[in-house]
């Protein structure tokens, strides 16, 4: 219990350290509020994992809260207006989460209904497509009760108990093959029929919202994921060339796809126009050499479009320096290391398929927006978890986080009642 109250009391105290240094702005009273809010939230959620037993992964709620807590001094110092409702959000958020946690008696309930999240999936894009407006260039939002949603992110939860349904179901058929191609042995279309029907249709209609970026973000989720759970090279070789000839077509079909990708490759031919928004990036990032220009000392909050969203990393690497952007990917590393962790110790393999895709997914979004922002790829659009403005996104990421820390908790729990029976059994 000590040790639980230490980490979240040295978290809470360095976002407040933060919030010292920064100029909260007309919304003073109202940040003030809701920083005590989230605040108290979690130190009261610390208690209720005491009282409660919670049993499961000690360290990856305190990062995700670290992360957490970075985000939002760094909305408060971009926006302050953005960061008073990304509080409310972070409260809900935690609501959510502990809900998850705890009213959720058994996560293997969710491997029950594969075709229904494969549907509400597809029911969720074709609506976005038919009914949602366009930002950034891609149709992705939809408008309920006056609250911009962007069901992308609902989607990639979806999807997520689909493959994880799907992967549990048809392991052995994906992993050995029924059909003999040449040298290789491949599933029937009974087997792979389901996943490739559901990946086309999803992949289809992203890419007639022109969200490209999340369709990266599910494609890589679909390989990666098959891949870690048959163990076969082969998937990722066929993954290859589909990749490279669906993303050419995007960049025939897509002027805003080829806008980027010419971004991409050299975004000094116009740094005060198309290119301006990479090259800011790169200004902020490469100013703030090793130790940063220091909290509220940066020009990055101010010169880099959508600072408080797609490029948020950017202004961190600015003001905390090499070494605090290092300490960010440290902090999602852990993240994600711990989500192999508790897929490898799932006693269940749907449990550990789940949270092994919930890692591929945090570690293939975080890699795609970070290397966005550095030039490494081109630009995707897709948030940050945790730190970058958005609801919808931090709505999501916290249910994922509560089936990921349930499953833990569930791991925990079975083992020690192994123990306990072990122990009578003996005597």
């Amino acid at each position: 219990m000590i040790h639980r109250f230490v980490s979240r009391f040295i978290i809470i105290g360095m976002m407040w350290l933060g919030f010292s240094l920064l100029k909260w702005g007309g919304e003073r009273n109202q940040l003030l509020w809701q920083t005590i809010m989230f605040t108290a939230i979690v130190l009261l959620g610390s208690l209720l994992e005491e009282v409660l037993n919670y049993q499961g992964d000690p360290y990856v709620l305190p990062v995700v809260q670290a992360i957490m807590a970075l985000g939002l001094v760094f909305l408060v110092r971009i926006s302050p207006e953005s960061a008073l409702r990304q509080f409310w959000w972070a409260n809900i958020g935690h609501l959510i989460f502990y809900s998850v946690l705890w009213i959720m008696r058994d996560y293997r309930q969710l491997g029950r209904f594969r075709y229904l999240w494969g549907l509400l999936a597809v029911a969720l894009l074709l609506v976005t497509l038919i009914f949602g407006f366009a930002a950034g260039g891609a149709t992705s939002w939809l408008r309920i009760a006056g609250i911009g949603v962007e069901p992308e992110e609902f989607v990639k939860l979806a999807l997520l108990l689909f493959m994880a349904t799907y992967l549990e179901q048809n392991e052995e058929l994906l992993r050995v093959g029924t059909v003999q191609w040449g040298k290789f042995s491949l599933p029937d279309w009974r087997t792979l029929g389901p996943f490739l029907v559901m990946a086309g249709f999803s992949l289809g209609l992203l890419g007639a919202q022109k969200s490209l970026g999340t369709a990266l973000v599910f494609y890589a989720l679909f390989v990666f994921m098959i891949y870690v759970v048959t163990e076969r090279a082969l998937y990722l070789g066929i993954s290859a060339p589909i990749f490279l000839l669906v993303g050419g077509a995007g960049y025939m079909l897509f002027r805003h796809v080829r806008v980027r990708v010419l971004v991409w490759l050299n975004p000094w031919q116009d740094p005060t126009g198309m290119g301006y928004q990479i090259a800011q990036s790169l200004f902020a990032i490469s100013g703030g050499k090793i130790l940063g220009t220091g909290l509220g000392n940066g020009i990055g909050a101010a010169t880099v479009p959508a600072a408080s969203t797609d490029f948020i990393f950017s202004v961190i690497a600015e003001e905390l320096g090499f070494a605090g952007a290092m300490a960010v990917l440290v902090l999602f590393l852990i993240v994600v290391m711990r989500a192999f962790s508790i897929s490898l110790r799932a006693k269940d393999r749907f449990g550990q398929i789940l949270a092994a895709g919930i890692g591929i997914l945090l570690g293939t979004e975080t890699l795609i927006i970070l290397a966005g922002v550095t030039k490494l790829l081109p630009l995707t659009g897709i948030p940050l978890p945790w730190v970058s403005y958005g609801g919808s996104s931090l709505l999501v990421h916290f249910i994922l986080l509560g089936v990921l820390l349930n499953i833990s908790n569930a791991t925990a729990v079975g083992s020690q009642r192994s123990k306990v029976r072990g122990r009578e059994y003996a005597t």
